[in-house]
């Protein structure tokens, strides 16, 4: 039997929403999405199983990652191997990295039409068959290939997860778990020069991409058995404090003297006959109307770009992650081997362990901070008989904007511990502006807007090493990393302004409908 709670004093007055008892988080907040009666709702899934599928997307993220960096200390070996300089041979890390932001283009208009479970499965087997041909390349030329294709087609869980969050999760829970998917997703390409520094030395460089083939090919099992489907086609309208207000709105009292009166949620217990339905290959539940067109690919994630909220974001968050965690990470082999002589070993230490520590600690310290944001703005917002802003989340960010250029221009000197401790600083800094970018973004539900960030991202990416390359040449590394801080500076200032004008332009401009 469902508890039935009063959070306040005063007079007694039951919401609903859709004919049934509001739902309330233990706290008394509506929560947001309200859950539907449905065994087929991901919301209703028992808690052991949502954070199962949560390691599980994390995990795939992580390989994704983890994938592309993970032969970053054995670039020399590389470059040794082909008979090509240090710098060539980082291009197809290079590649492998621009062409992930391809993927969610190409799996996103899938996944949301036929499913995330199919889309997850294809992703992991296109990762370990690309793992297995990059292994065993005989030229250049045919890795390459081998990491274009890898980039593409391993990078599923990168662009779908935050999705599958949103699935599974109330929104006032979704700091903590995106933080928990964002920590492996960066964490991956943080472990990976670690692992593949020891492997290189102990098996040569080709062993990199056999672990990742071998992971790859292991975790597409467990998908198989343990990842159902989360896909569901939710009623519309369903945000519950605009409900909420609507409600109290037609009465006379004031709204702080309304007490918001509802059910405790608890979930249903699932069966075994639920849970064997969503291990279909595909979504059996899929409606008639939710079919692919071929404006899902380009045309309609591109579009998006005309809203500031999707827009600054995601060209914020191409310049910061490129120029203070991937140049970092492209270029610490190179410069640590010319100029203190590190191995492959040290080599992946020294990229590994202060990025690692730096996004972990950004990450465990930002899902827990924008979540609480919220809840109080949400709290104060009902009481003036309002809805909180999703810009609210904005203001996380500025830890970010202050130490992403201090970091960069204290990793400035060429000397081993202020460069380890500056990325450090930079990474935690990056990373906990990549979760609240995440979570800000999902305030419009908009399914493409991870992948337009994705685009630039990669783009950004696929680029900024030649750049680093011609700067370092002509005007050393001090001055490049002065530069690249700059460019942080600058491109902060379109977020100033989304954080105090955000909520108008969205109103003007009004939200996407589906057909956009």
């Amino acid at each position: 039997m469902s508890e039935t709670k009063d959070f306040s004093s005063g007079n007694e007055k039951i919401i609903t929403i859709s004919e049934n008892p509001l739902k309330l988080d233990s706290s008394g907040l509506p929560l947001i999405p309200q859950p539907t009666s449905s065994p087929f709702d991901p919301l209703n899934y028992p808690n052991w199983l949502k954070y199962a599928i949560l390691a599980q997307v994390s995990f795939l993220a992580f390989l994704s990652t983890m994938n592309v960096a993970i032969i970053n200390p054995a670039v020399i070996l590389l470059a040794d191997e082909f008979h090509i300089a240090p710098v060539t041979a980082t291009y197809q890390t290079t590649v492998a990295i621009g062409t992930s932001g391809l993927g969610p283009l190409l799996f996103t208009p899938f996944a949301n039409v036929y499913g995330r479970r199919p889309a997850y499965l294809l992703s992991v087997l296109i990762g370990f068959a690309s793992a297995v041909g990059s292994a065993k390349a005989t030229s250049f030329g045919t890795l390459i290939i081998a990491r274009v294709i890898n980039g593409v087609g391993s990078s599923a869980a990168l662009g779908l997860g935050a999705g599958t969050v949103v699935d599974l999760f109330f929104e006032h829970h979704r700091g903590r778990t995106m933080g928990i998917f964002a920590l492996m997703s960066t964490n991956g390409a943080h472990l990976a020069p670690i692992v593949g520094g020891y492997v290189a030395q102990a098996r040569g460089w080709r062993w990199c991409f056999w672990v990742g083939a071998i992971l790859n090919g292991a975790f597409f099992v467990i998908s198989c058995i343990f990842m159902p489907e989360t896909i569901f086609d939710r009623p519309e309208g369903n945000d519950t404090d605009e409900n909420v207000l609507d409600n109290l709105k037609g009465t006379d009292e004031k709204i702080e003297e309304v007490p918001i009166v509802g059910e405790l949620f608890k979930a249903p217990p699932m069966s075994l006959r639920t849970y064997i339905h969503r291990l279909w290959i595909w979504d059996l539940d899929r409606p008639p109307t939710r079919q692919i067109k071929s404006t899902d690919f380009l045309v309609k994630p591109l579009s998006m770009l005309k809203y500031p909220s999707v827009a600054f974001p995601a060209l914020y968050y191409a310049v910061t992650y490129g120029f203070a965690s991937i140049e970092p990470a492209l270029t610490i082999a190179t410069l640590f081997t010319q100029i203190y002589h590190f191995d492959t070993v040290r080599n992946g230490l020294a990229n590994g362990v202060s990025l690692l520590v730096g996004a972990t600690l950004g990450e465990l310290c930002s899902g827990p901070v924008t979540d609480a944001m919220m809840a109080r703005a949400r709290r104060q917002a009902l009481t003036r008989g309002e809805t909180a802003p999703p810009e609210v989340r904005l203001q996380g960010i500025w830890t970010g904007a202050v130490t992403v250029p201090a970091g960069l221009l204290i990793s400035s000197p060429p000397s081993v511990i202020p460069t380890a401790a500056a990325i450090a600083i930079v990474r935690e800094a990056t990373t906990f502006f990549r979760q609240v970018f995440g979570l800000t973004l999902g305030f419009y539900s908009i399914p493409f807007g991870e992948k337009v960030c994705r685009i630039l991202l990669g783009s950004d990416l696929a680029v900024q090493y030649p750049v680093f390359g011609t700067f370092y040449q002509q005007i050393g590394f001090e001055w490049s990393f002065t530069v690249f801080a700059g460019i942080c500076i600058v491109s902060f200032l379109p977020i100033i302004a989304l954080m105090y004008r955000g909520e108008k332009w969205r109103k003007y401009l009004g939200d996407p409908d589906s057909t956009e």
